[in-house]
């Protein structure tokens, strides 16, 4: 009995003692883990204390956090994207998007009006997942261009467009995808775009449309669209940022080794080539190698290399006349190296051009430039 008492006595002089020792050890709330993204290579399933770059893969580990169990999740749930397939669909309308979509997460389905194989492209076919009869509800729909989009239009698919439209959460065209849409009466009032040669085409087909010609892609919220090929990969990550926001779709870009250009980055009917792309063209039929091509949307230039048989006296004669013939177009200097003008451009507005040879190791080289000095809208 009095061992009992006596350790009693001393555990309440230990507790007493050490009890701001106890109080002063905490659990830590936080803890992590570190493990290798899924790629392949031996690492994959390992545990690390400590951020690094995986010495195998070259990519940087993810982190595991413990301690954040009652943080909400996010309610953003897996979204579903049909993408529309037709007998002469560009590939790049169809797979360019698919695939961003895919490295995105998204469940990816494909819809025709039938159940048969569609010729997607030259080389490729595809046989749809669902029918226009049996799609079940689904976020977006992706409407490529090619084929019966540009011409013969086909009317079966517009009419499944107009009934899909009020339950379908966001409608996307590529290229000219866009005319399904317009004559579906989706473009009315919005922004929309399209490959760049057939912007007139647009504007003109459907006015109620504000049809721009100085964006890679539109959106409108419900109704995104794209201009060209490639601007659908662009326009795709608008998707992506639209569902799961900029930072996630951006790296899923960076994960996919794509720069993801944003509306306003580029347009291919606003690069500076524009000015000089006829002219351009008929200097090449005089050359043996066309070894240079740059620019962007304020300047460019061409090199060429001419044929050895070329009369350079009367080449640039030839080019001086076929320069004035230009619309708008007014030469402003003349030698027998060297022609400059102005040529005011339909879209692009005013600018300036140049034609000038020398002399090189390889022969003479043929420089043509074009630098946009003001734009119609400036």
């Amino acid at each position: 009995m009095l061992k009992n008492v006596l350790f009693i006595c001393l555990l309440g002089v230990f507790l007493t003692t050490h009890s701001q020792s106890f109080a002063q050890i905490q659990i830590p709330k936080y803890s992590v883990q570190y493990v290798c993204p899924p790629c392949g290579c031996s690492k994959d399933g390992q545990h690390f204390d400590a951020p690094a770059i995986c010495s195998e893969c070259n990519m940087a580990y993810t982190s595991q956090l413990k301690g954040m169990e009652d943080k909400p999740r996010n309610g953003i749930t897996r979204k579903t994207v049909a993408i529309l397939l037709f007998d002469g669909a560009d590939i790049m309308d169809v797979t360019g998007p698919m695939s961003v979509f895919e490295h995105a997460g998204f469940h990816v389905v494909t819809v025709a009006k039938n159940s048969e194989a569609k010729a997607i492209g030259m080389y490729m076919r595809l046989s749809p997942d669902y029918t226009f009869a049996n799609l079940p509800q689904v976020d977006v729909i992706t409407v490529p261009g090619g084929g019966a989009a540009e011409s013969n239009q086909d009317m079966e698919i517009v009419q499944w467009l107009k009934e899909r439209d009020g339950e379908t959460d966001t409608l996307f065209s590529v290229c000219s995808g866009a005319f399904f849409l317009g004559l579906a009466g989706l473009l009315d009032g919005n922004d929309a775009t399209t490959f760049a040669s057939l912007i007139p085409t647009l504007k003109t087909q459907f006015p109620n449309a504000k049809v721009l010609n100085d964006v890679k892609y539109t959106n409108n919220g419900h109704i995104i669209t794209s201009s060209g090929l490639s601007s659908g990969i662009d326009a795709s990550f608008e998707v992506v940022a639209k569902y799961y926001g900029v930072g996630r779709a951006q790296d899923v870009a960076n994960r996919m080794e794509y720069p993801w250009k944003r509306k306003h980055d580029y347009a291919r009917s606003q690069l500076a080539d524009n000015f000089i792309l006829s002219i351009g063209d008929l200097v090449r039929r005089f050359a043996t190698k066309y070894h240079f091509s740059e620019g962007d949307m304020n300047t460019w230039e061409y090199k060429y290399l001419l044929w050895e048989g070329v009369d350079v006296y009367e080449f640039m004669k030839f080019m001086a006349d076929e320069l004035q013939k230009l619309p708008e177009f007014a030469l402003e200097k003349e030698t027998r190296k060297e022609l400059i003008g102005e040529y005011v451009h339909p879209v692009l507005g005013r600018g300036r051009v140049e034609l000038k040879l020398q002399n090189t190791d390889n022969g003479m080289e043929a420089s043509l430039s074009a630098q946009r000095i003001m734009n119609p809208n400036s």
